[in-house]
């Protein structure tokens, strides 16, 4: 969640500036706005659910639409934008404001100028609010999914010699999903045999990377890593350079 001063919050990345012979400063290959777990929803300050740091929900609003205004300002000009997951808080999904909270935090980036894409992955929160079938739908929905349905994943050519590869890593998850799907009860039964605890989202007794198998984490499909294979070979063929993206948890080790 994004809970500090804007000057304190990364909201642009450049790939690194070339010079002349002269030494002259050139400017930027590209530039590009990056923005990551802004959780907003419509809710007072409250504490998480460690105890350890008080989430300000409403504040993020404020802070995106800083980040917006400073990218529109920026010296040069900003291509895209990558919003790297959890846009909404699941506080939302158990107020039923789901759409009322995505439509609000959403409306900063329709500030940018047109040519400035948005693009946006999916984390656990966004998930949390809506089934999958009508995220791919909606306005998260950033890749043509036709031949990849209900996969969300694609990429993108930057510029020559740079690429962005965004991985949708709840593909393989309980979350998104009715109980009845087949996907959610492969993954139920995948995480009760690593994982033993009653709350599927309990990593008690569980060290070192074994603490991954909780419900609000999720994976990728088969299918989905040999494209990813693919979009790298074809990548090296070409000379060209790739960001790879995707929403993941870590917990301490």
């Amino acid at each position: 969640m994004l809970d500090a001063p804007i000057s304190n919050v990364t909201v642009a990345s450049s790939l690194p500036l070339a010079s002349t012979d002269h030494g002259e400063t050139m400017k930027p290959i590209v530039s590009f706005g990056l923005v990551s777990d802004i959780q907003y929803a419509d809710k007072d300050d409250h504490l998480n659910y460690s105890k350890t740091r008080l989430r300000r929900y409403r504040n993020a609003l404020k802070l995106l639409d800083e980040a917006c205004d400073y990218w529109i300002e920026h010296k040069h000009d900003i291509s895209f934008v990558l919003q790297l997951g959890d846009l909404i808080d699941g506080a939302s999904a158990a107020d039923n404001k789901s759409q009322i909270a995505l439509n609000t935090i959403l409306a900063p980036f329709s500030k940018l100028p047109s040519s400035c894409r948005v693009y946006h992955i999916w984390g656990n929160h966004e998930l949390y609010n809506f089934p999958r079938t009508e995220l791919l739908t909606g306005p998260l929905c950033s890749f043509d999914t036709k031949e990849i349905f209900p996969g969300h994943y694609g990429t993108f050519q930057v510029c020559p010699g740079l690429r962005v590869i965004a991985l949708d890593t709840f593909e393989f998850s309980v979350l998104g999903v009715d109980k009845t799907d087949e996907v959610y009860i492969r993954a139920k039964e995948f995480l009760k045999k690593r994982n033993p605890n009653i709350h599927g989202n309990d990593y008690d007794g569980l060290y070192g990377d074994q603490r991954r198998f909780v419900e609000f984490n999720g994976g990728v499909t088969s299918k989905q890593l040999d494209w990813l294979q693919e979009q790298l070979t074809q990548a090296t063929k070409l000379h060209e350079k790739v960001i790879v993206i995707g929403e993941s948890h870590w917990t301490h080790l």
